[in-house]
């Protein structure tokens, strides 16, 4: 936090020895700041580094492969956006990855890491900026860079490579906006707002960082009620207003424009959602997380991360200590509690973009997702800075109005943040470990190409969701396997009809012969063991129908059908169900024909010889949902 700081003048200068990071002993030089916050960057870059070398892709990063690998890095998907997202920087980097190797990890791995470490100097250069190379710069270094709150998000390909670009921007972008209220040159608005667009492109989400602006704008370069600080900004930095202005207004325009159409949210608009979302967000996610928690995680069958579970007890300590603090700061500080509109605000806005976008279809429990509070963390970094040091250029800043017993105590301050660091580290650690432990898409891939080694000739597969933990349902048809394992489409085919071979992707991800489970059968005179000698049902140029014991309804059914053709009746056959029709090869021999269904009703199924003289003999019908049976292809499975 800091030591006692002198009064600042109008002009933003400090008065006496005091504004230096300390008089001597511990980090007593610029220098020895530095070199410990450098210090503290590369030990969090390492952790980082472990964290991401055990992952993998996961979920949202499904869909990415799905939609990327299946439609292309198209114009529509660049800036028509995807599932509500408009994040054309993110989708065109994972093109280049996919085209380089789609289940290689090390090349997202290593640009997360990138982006961490561009977040983490952006920290260090903001701070060292706005505050000076003092010590009190360590604690909200410290606070952003072992948190546990932004770990989720880097871990996950989809997530980071949103949300790292906008954690780097919020210091980035400050820092550039900071120089440019200070010396009033336009090329740093300029700067500014180039930061702000490139974290755009990598994710709307990025647009929040217009209130940060406004937050040290106001507060910090103007005095007087709201109103006057409205004029004084406008009157002295108009070029700069109308700037932001028109890329804040453009940013908003072209999202709703482009991307908000492409959204599938459900979510929860009453007071009362709100409410209970806010209770989550704040009091069992934020708060525990910024004092180090939550220090347990929560992992549920069918989602891809870990959710926040502090407990009771973890969750009033932390409301508690935060109380705390903001009391002493009330209390020792003039102005600290300013700093709190800047966190407060990106609070409010989150909360109510879950409560929105995403409560509906998952409950209030969304909030405990850390990957939704990313962007937090640096904002209360920031704010921690903003409450303790002097804003160095600033019209208002803060200054001490009494002595703290904690804030004034160097060493207390360094122990109260070496607790909160070591307890977020540990966090971070449980939740990678878990994560580690929990890649069943990496294994679901692994065993599908295990298993498809050996494969020569593209097997026949019947096309199907992947598990819903690894694509939910609502992103059909890119939870489709046809879509999410189209890198290994040289080795699989998903026809509509098939001949005797038919296989699907388990739910462990082993290739197995699939079976009809029917649901309806063929009824009348069809013998379910035809011979060529006796047919009760011969196919001829004449269509024939077939009535099954119930209707059909609906896509994606299976029919299995059994004949007999001998050397003669080989050529084609029509086979209509519904208003669909599919030519099929009749192959001598006794046979089993399966076909998908399309849309709409049937209850019968229509047969009709394309080839003159071919008069296969039909045996039964079975209409269902295909099952796997046997083996896998690569072999008997142990079990354990």
């Amino acid at each position: 936090m800091s030591s006692p700081h002198p009064t600042t003048t109008a002009a933003g200068h400090t008065g006496g020895p005091a504004d230096a990071p300390a008089a001597g002993g511990f980090l007593a030089t610029p220098r020895d700041v530095v070199v410990a916050a450098l210090a503290l960057i590369v030990a969090q870059l390492a952790f980082r580094g472990w964290a991401l070398s055990g992952s993998w892709y996961r979920f949202d990063d499904a869909n990415f492969m799905s939609k990327l690998m299946s439609d292309g890095l198209s114009a529509d998907l660049l800036f028509n956006g995807f599932a509500g997202h408009l994040m054309p920087a993110a989708f065109a980097l994972t093109s280049y990855n996919f085209g380089l190797d789609p289940y290689t990890w090390a090349y997202p791995a290593v640009e997360l890491l990138v982006l961490q470490a561009i977040a983490n100097l952006g920290a260090l250069v903001f701070l060292c900026s706005a505050f000076g190379k003092r010590r009190g710069i360590l604690p909200p270094l410290a606070l952003f860079l072992f948190s546990s709150i932004s770990l989720p998000a880097f871990l996950s390909w989809g997530p980071g490579i949103t949300q790292l670009p906008f954690l780097a921007a919020i210091f980035w972008g400050s820092w550039a906006h900071l120089n440019y209220l200070r010396t009033r040159r336009f090329r740093w608005a300029l700067l500014a707002m180039l930061i702000t667009l490139a974290a755009i492109a990598f994710g709307e989400k990025a647009m929040l960082l217009f209130w940060p602006y406004a937050v040290l704008a106001l507060g910090w370069f103007a005095t007087g009620d709201i109103l006057t600080r409205l004029r004084t900004i406008t009157g002295r930095y108009l070029p700069g207003v109308l700037l932001y202005g028109f890329v804040s207004v453009g940013s908003v325009i072209a999202y709703l424009t482009l991307g908000a159409g492409s959204s599938k949210a459900s979510g929860s608009s009453d007071a009362n959602g709100f409410a209970l979302v806010a209770q989550r967000f704040l009091l069992e996610s934020w708060a525990p997380g910024v004092v180090g928690g939550p220090l347990r995680w929560k992992w549920i069958e069918g989602n891809s991360a870990g959710w926040a579970e502090p407990g009771a007890v973890v969750s009033v300590l932390a409301v508690g200590v935060l109380a705390l603090l903001t009391f002493e700061l009330a209390r020792t500080r003039s102005i600290a509690l300013r700093a709190w509109w800047l966190v407060g605000g990106i609070l409010v806005i989150d909360i109510a973009l879950i409560t929105a976008i995403r409560a509906g279809g998952v409950g209030a429990d969304i909030a405990l997702a850390y990957r939704y509070l990313t962007d937090t963390i640096a904002v209360t970094a920031m704010a921690l800075a903003l409450a303790t040091l002097p804003l160095r250029g600033a019209v208002e800043t803060l200054t001490p109005t009494r002595t703290s017993p904690f804030l004034d105590n160097p060493r207390r301050v360094a122990v109260a943040t070496a607790i909160v660091a070591a307890l977020g580290l540990f966090s971070s650690y449980s939740y990678a470990q878990s994560w580690h432990d929990d890649d069943n898409t990496r294994r679901y891939i692994d065993t599908v190409r295990g298993d498809l080694a050996d494969v020569e000739e593209p097997l026949p597969m019947a096309d199907g969701p992947v598990p819903q933990w690894m694509v939910w349902g609502a992103s059909y048809p890119y939870n489709q396997v046809s879509r999410v394992l189209r890198p290994l489409s040289d080795k699989m085919a998903f026809p509509e009809a098939s001949t005797d071979n038919l296989y699907l992707v388990d739910k462990d991800g082993h290739i197995r012969p699939a079976l009809v489970d029917p649901e309806r059968r063929s009824v009348g005179a069809v013998d379910p063991t035809p011979s060529l000698d006796k047919c009760s049902m011969r196919v001829r140029q004449t269509p024939l129908e077939v009535g099954l014991d119930g209707g059909v309804d609906g896509a994606g059914w299976w029919i299995r059908i059994a004949y007999v053709a001998a050397d003669k009746d080989a050529g084609r056959m029509r086979v209509t169900a519904g208003d669909h029709s599919y030519d099929v090869e009749v192959a001598p021999g006794f046979r089993s024909l399966y076909v998908r269904t399309g849309e709409g009703r049937f209850d019968t199924i229509s047969f009709q010889s394309l080839t003159p003289g071919s008069k296969p003999c039909l045996g039964g019908i079975e209409v269902g949902s295909l099952v796997p049976f046997g083996d896998p292809i690569s072999g008997p499975v142990e079990d354990g």
